[in-house]
């Protein structure tokens, strides 16, 4: 299995960069999308057939996190092949036929998505197939509703924890696995009380992968406009393995 990064912004994009978003590819299987966040969609055209993606993941409906699926499905349905391309499944929480519908209907047909996607709305505990790859849905703490996602293959375990702030729901999701994919938003802990908390810094980051028994730590939703070098050495004050700042184009095989 491998996952390479198209996007690792928080919610104001880097300068040139995408917000969230990451190829997944299993062996055997067609490639997905996990998370489809602004600017991801011309990412992954550099690197793949956008008519090949097999599957859209979404770990939670924030802007951030899915806006490229507009121009993806604009793609798919008014592009030189539509209609003649199979419907990518578009795998998201609860509620988000809904709110999409709510979202494009302010400028276009409310359908617009739903006519370019097959979509499935899953819940917190999920455990699905996609692109011969495990995928499963841990909720886990943050502004509204949110997901760690957990993909298995032969090789190993890769763990995505959305934006997830520092907790023991995102702690027991991550356990053991080889690479964890973890937000690092903030330059220093927030001083709010704990269930106030919506992200965290490079060091609570470095502390959860400690905690977790994580392989290999990738610090992400992290702005260019940060200190990679202090956020690395603010994560492995904590962390005994290694640590990275995720960056376009890297890519991790397990």
């Amino acid at each position: 299995m491998k996952l390479t990064v198209l996007g690792k912004s928080p919610a104001w994009t880097d300068a040139g960069g995408a917000c969230s978003g990451y190829l997944v590819e299993g062996e055997g299987g067609r490639p997905f999308l996990l998370d489809c966040g602004n600017g991801v969609f011309g990412k992954l055209r550099l690197r793949r057939d956008y008519r090949d993606v097999e599957a859209v993941v979404i770990s939670h409906l924030h802007a951030d996190h899915l806006l490229d699926l507009v121009p993806f499905a604009y793609a798919l349905t008014v592009g030189p092949d539509a209609g003649a391309v199979r419907r990518p499944r578009l795998i998201a929480p609860t509620g988000a036929d809904s709110f999409f519908r709510h979202l494009v209907g302010t400028w276009d047909s409310e359908d617009l998505i739903g006519r370019a996607f097959a979509i499935e709305e899953y819940e917190a505990g999920a455990e699905l197939e996609v692109g011969g790859i495990a995928v499963s849905a841990h909720a886990v703490p943050h502004f509204g509703p949110t997901h760690a996602i957990a993909l298995a293959g032969e090789g190993g375990r890769i763990v995505f924890g959305s934006d997830g702030r520092s907790s023991e729901q995102l702690a027991a999701a991550a356990r053991g696995a080889d690479v964890l994919i973890a937000e690092a938003t903030l330059a220093a802990p927030d001083p709010a009380p704990e269930q106030e908390r919506g992200h965290m810094s490079a060091g609570e980051a470095g502390a959860l992968a400690e905690r977790a028994g994580a392989g290999r730590l990738v610090l992400t939703h992290i702005s260019d406009e940060l200190d990679a070098d202090r956020a690395i050495a603010d994560a492995r004050s904590s962390f005994a393995g290694p640590v990275e700042v995720a960056a376009e184009g890297s890519a991790w095989v397990v």
